[in-house]
């Protein structure tokens, strides 16, 4: 008999402990920063993200070797890019990265490490190619911007300079400020 009131006070206080640690007052939530900085709510490898014109064409193509969500929110890091724009000339534009942040909604592409920007056409020959260490790329007004030193070469000709403004729909590069370069004929 003692044996069953001992079983029953047993399985009693089991199941008012259980009850007292699984109530959500008691559940303690992780360390703000701990758990979510050392791994990203979703990451995507070789992805290629795809925004389309109007007119139902690719307008804007972001390829990625990886793609990281950064802690909880919707802001995004993209490493080894390659931005392709097809402007509405028929140019396309080429960026290529080491990383880059996408800011929440879109419409910027912050690009930094070993940045090339290079427009391609094939109805010229011979093209520019600006280098730098960071671009932002304004993906609704389709405006390249840096404040960075810049190194355009062409052909076997460089121009250095700081700041960079390129709207790539007129196909037009604005250098800021510190401009630097011979051209020989």
């Amino acid at each position: 008999m003692l044996f069953r009131i001992f079983t029953v006070l047993a399985v009693v206080a089991l199941a008012i402990s259980t009850w007292i640690l699984s109530t959500p007052g008691r559940v303690h939530p992780p360390p703000a920063g701990a758990a979510a900085a050392a791994h990203p709510g979703y990451y995507l490898k070789d992805a290629v993200l795809t925004d389309y014109d109007q007119s139902g064409a690719p307008g804007v193509k972001i390829a990625a070797a990886r793609i990281d969500q950064i802690g909880t929110g919707t802001e995004v890091a993209l490493h080894d890019i390659r931005v392709d724009y097809q402007a509405p000339g028929g140019q396309v534009w080429v960026m290529v990265g080491d990383l880059a942040h996408v800011e929440p909604g879109g419409k910027a592409v912050d690009v930094s490490g070993n940045v090339r920007l290079q427009g391609i056409d094939q109805n010229r020959t011979g093209t520019a190619i600006v280098r730098t260490d960071r671009m932002t790329y304004d993906v609704a007004d389709a405006v390249v911007r840096t404040g960075s030193d810049v190194r355009i070469d062409f052909a076997d000709q460089s121009l250095n300079a700081r700041g960079l403004i390129a709207n790539l729909n007129d196909r037009t590069i604005r250098l800021e400020s510190r401009v630097n370069g011979t051209f020989h004929p």
